[in-house]
């Protein structure tokens, strides 16, 4: 594993005196899955060549696979190991941390690190919900995740957004919208260690997503974001924009046609031919 991850990083040639390596759009960064499925060894090494080479880390804990797993076969909570293998600690991002307690608050708001919260992959796995509001409360910066396609069949980073600001009200703090898309925007960005992402600002990126507000379920709105999340659930953006190059206009995808990715895909993942849509 960690001659993978060194052979990667030569491939892609290293960035500003071992900062994460970044070529065009493409980030490396090490992520051992959790402590339900890799030991201290994996995740020693890992940490090792990751601070050798600069890049950053992520993992995962409080899906309940990890609560359980972690008290089988260790005794432990998640959090506990975590902080033992050296993985609380700046420049690591921690995925979910669903029911976690105060004094893993407390551990994690201390330790540096950045948590992703997936609210769209807990839920409906009946994992429970992480408190992103008491982790914002208390200075953590919280980004916006929906995991893969074996938890979370749609991936739409907005519904997700919109299910965070529903779900809030059952962890003690409800989220606000503004919170909610903050966490999609800035906050990701910054566990991403990409802090010049996610904001408009003179200097950053050009990234832009432009919804059209006009029709008629946003008659009557007077709180635009929060109207975003609300008045049309699971709504796409009109116009995106990545760093300065339109890739959709009027709804249509501009580098690629959309029929063949999604035949492609389907094709890919049944491995049979597709009709054309």
């Amino acid at each position: 594993m960690v001659d993978s991850v060194r052979r990667l990083h030569d491939a892609f040639g290293t960035v500003g005196g071992g900062a994460p390596v970044r070529e065009g759009r493409l980030q490396l960064a090490v992520g051992p899955s959790g402590v339900h499925t890799d030991g201290r060894e994996m995740f020693t090494a890992l940490r090792e060549v990751a601070l050798e080479l600069g890049l950053l880390r992520r993992t995962q804990a409080n899906e309940q696979v990890d609560v359980e797993r972690a008290a089988a076969a260790y005794g432990r909570r998640p959090l506990e190991l975590l902080a033992e293998w050296g993985w609380l600690e700046p420049g690591v991002t921690v995925a979910h941390l669903c029911g976690v307690t105060d004094a893993e608050i407390d551990a994690v708001a201390e330790s540096g690190v950045c948590v992703t919260h997936a609210p769209g992959c807990d839920v409906p796995m009946g994992w429970g919900i992480s408190p992103a509001g008491a982790l914002l409360d208390r200075g953590v910066s919280v980004g916006l995740g929906t995991s893969g396609g074996g938890s979370n069949d749609a991936g739409h980073l907005l519904a997700d957004a919109r299910l965070a600001v529903q779900v809030s009200g059952l962890t003690g703090r409800v989220l606000s919208a503004d919170e909610a898309l903050g966490m999609a925007t800035s906050g990701s960005a910054t566990g991403l260690g990409r802090p010049e992402l996610g904001t408009l600002a003179p200097g950053t990126p050009a990234d832009l997503c432009v919804w059209d507000c006009s029709g008629v379920s946003d008659a009557g709105v007077h709180d635009w974001p929060a109207g975003l999340l609300w008045a049309t659930p699971g709504r796409r953006p009109r116009d995106v924009m990545v760093a300065g190059e339109w890739v959709v206009r009027d709804g249509e995808l501009l580098t690629a046609e959309e029929s063949e990715l999604a035949s492609g895909l389907d094709r890919l993942l049944t491995g049979r031919a597709v009709p054309a849509r």
